[in-house]
């Protein structure tokens, strides 16, 4: 049976209808195909009655908590302070897919030899996707908190993430490429309903 945060049950006005697909709320495993988990994340980002009683920026650490866990997707509210970011990582084989909902993130991609590739703007209303050899960092380098919306299918595939980097590395190409296999697989230990995470570094 799916885990549902309070957030999407407890409210008649917040029903996960018509906001999560059936098949987000499936019991048996299987991936949810990236349209549709760019739509989910969109769907949600555009009713902050939704997020907005849940969500917090908290200035000492990057705040999440998980919205729904089921048996083909997983979903994750995220409150990002003024200057806050994720470590560089991938998502272990998973689509992915992000909506902003409030505030702009940035993000920096990277090639599979954790080299830069590109820095995009992300603004409120945006969502997009991206596929199962994706390497990338968010980060709030702006002056206001942002808030955003990540979907990923299959669910809880353990991340792995970049060697340790400066952050004058962002955005300019990595002098020593160091090829993914060489990183060990880490998995990121978070359940429903937690509300801080463990630090800044600590990233989905």
């Amino acid at each position: 049976m799916p885990l549902l945060h309070p957030a999407l049950v407890a409210d008649p006005a917040r029903h996960v209808e018509p906001f999560v697909p059936t098949e987000c709320l499936s019991d048996e495993p299987g991936t949810v195909d990236l349209a549709t988990l760019r739509d989910l994340t969109a769907a949600l980002a555009g009713v902050p009655r939704i997020w907005r009683p849940v969500i917090h920026h908290r200035p000492d650490r990057r705040w999440y908590t998980r919205l729904l866990l089921s048996a083909t997707v997983e979903v994750w509210l995220i409150g990002w302070y003024p200057g806050q970011q994720t470590e560089v990582h991938d998502h272990g084989g998973a689509l992915g897919a992000m909506a902003v909902a409030e505030g702009r993130v940035e993000e920096d991609r990277y090639d599979r030899n954790w080299a830069i590739t590109r820095v995009r703007e992300h603004v409120t209303g945006a969502a997009v996707g991206f596929g199962a050899a994706h390497v990338h960092r968010v980060a709030n380098r702006g002056l206001e908190v942002a808030t955003t919306i990540h979907a990923y299918s299959p669910p809880e595939l353990p991340m792995r993430f970049a060697p340790a980097q400066s952050d004058a590395d962002v955005r300019a190409v990595i002098g020593t490429a160091v090829p993914m296999t060489a990183v060990p697989m880490t998995a990121v230990a978070a359940h429903a309903g937690q509300d801080v995470a463990a630090g800044a570094g600590a990233t989905r």
